[in-house]
């Protein structure tokens, strides 16, 4: 495991020291956060979560009662990227997070004992309703796709859902993929970094995609839209051994979820509301704001797409099998 966790940690800067302690954690050991074994017993999650549109749901199934109705505390803990929280909850720090399904699908290629548990989010099913984009400062030079062979894109983490969308769309668009440098900033300074030429493009989500177009920023692509219509983008997810040793509450937070999703997706006004709450976006952005798409189901083909766009691409020797990525009910 200590061998594993050194690769997982060498594939994202800054991870490599927490090998030992992860190791430990994710072999045995620990509590149950709050779990326990017993059906129906209350239980007080912590959740990893980003501070961006795509995780409305769950503050929306917070508010909605969705969570109390079963019997469950939901902690929202904030992460740059679901890079950095899987590690934290293959640890046990927290006992659910929300990650790209690319970089489930690495932890999981180097035997990390991760699952999905529920849908997170998925992109739209065009340009016209995309809530990502990659940017250019207003009065750049570059022009169209073409232009950014050779350039510096910024991404929330390396080797994760955004770099592998955006190679995604550049090969379809004929541009090597292979010359663009990326390099990590942080969703809420993506804009700056944009503006102030650090970067010469910036793969943002919502609500950062409409704070840049506010400023006059240029959308140049969609990368999960012209990856695939609904590309299931993100996903709730646990370590196996906290399923194993707390299933029920696990189906419990699914059921929640799903509640949770669905709503959102009836209820803009909610998720609007419940973005403000944990972002530092103004009200006037976040009544402009294109929102992500969500659904309960997983729309697992398009988890396979990524997984093999993964391995394609490098991120991954060999993609894992989705029956041992994905838990099943029953």
């Amino acid at each position: 495991m200590r061998e594993i966790m050194a690769g997982w940690g060498r594939r994202v800067p800054g991870l490599a020291a927490l090998g030992c302690a992860l190791a430990l954690a994710a072999c045995g050991g620990g509590d149950d956060g709050g779990g326990g074994g017993e059906a129906g017993k209350p239980a007080t999650l912590k959740v990893g979560v980003i501070p961006i549109a795509d995780v409305a749901p769950l503050y929306v199934g917070i508010d909605q009662g969705f969570f109390k109705a079963e019997k469950l505390t939901i902690q929202p803990q904030l992460a740059e990227g679901g890079a950095a929280i899987v590690p934290a909850v293959v640890s046990g720090d927290n006992q659910i997070g929300f990650s790209n399904t690319t970089s489930l699908i690495i932890a999981a290629s180097k035997k990390l004992p991760v699952q999905i548990i529920s849908q997170g989010v998925l992109g739209g099913k065009g340009a016209d309703d995309a809530f990502d984009a990659l940017l250019v400062a207003k009065g750049s030079k570059i022009r169209g796709p073409e232009d950014l062979e050779g350039k510096t894109i910024a991404v929330n983490t390396l080797n994760n859902v955004g770099p592998l969308t955006i190679n995604r769309s550049l090969e379809k668009e004929g541009v090597d993929y292979r010359s663009v440098k990326y390099v990590e900033v942080p969703f809420p300074d993506m804009n700056a970094a944009l503006e102030s030429g650090r970067v010469d493009a910036a793969w943002v989500v919502e609500p950062f995609f409409s704070q840049g177009r506010g400023s006059g920023a240029k959308a140049l692509l969609n990368p999960f839209e012209e990856t695939a219509p609904n590309l299931t983008v993100a996903t709730y997810f646990a370590s196996k051994q906290y399923i194993e040793q707390n299933r029920d509450v696990v189906d419990r937070f699914k059921r929640a979820m799903d509640k949770s999703l669905e709503y959102s997706a009836s209820n803009p006004d909610a998720v609007r509301k419940a973005v403000l709450g944990y972002t530092k976006i103004p009200p006037k952005a976040a009544e402009s704001m294109q929102l992500p798409q969500w659904q309960a189901d997983l729309n697992e083909p398009t988890i396979k797409q990524t997984a093999d766009l993964a391995k394609k691409y490098g991120f991954v020797e060999q993609a894992p099998p989705l029956d041992e990525l994905i838990l099943r009910q029953g």
